[in-house]
């Protein structure tokens, strides 16, 4: 997962991960109110962040896999296939 050649894949990745812990922290502290915990807010701000986080983690495999998919078709051609395509 964390073997990404792609800058931007990681970027990405860690800009998922640190979405999904913001949700996280977001939730646990902007629930309370008055020292009651208030867990339907709580919650939508688990989830939000869940969401938003994994969108952004899959935004980056997506982009990683299309720069391997690049790195592959831009590969040199052996000589067999220069001898195919000669001819």
């Amino acid at each position: 997962m964390f073997s990404k050649n792609n800058k931007i894949a990681v970027v990405l990745l860690w800009t998922g991960l640190s979405i999904i812990a913001a949700g996280i922290i977001g939730g646990i502290i902007l629930g309370y109110d008055d020292y009651e915990r208030l867990w339907l807010v709580t919650f939508v701000y688990w989830v939000s962040g869940f969401l938003s986080g994994v969108f952004f983690i899959a935004l980056s495999e997506i982009i990683e896999q299309l720069h391997k998919l690049n790195m592959k078709s831009n590969k040199e051609p052996e000589d067999d296939e220069l001898i195919l395509l000669n001819d």
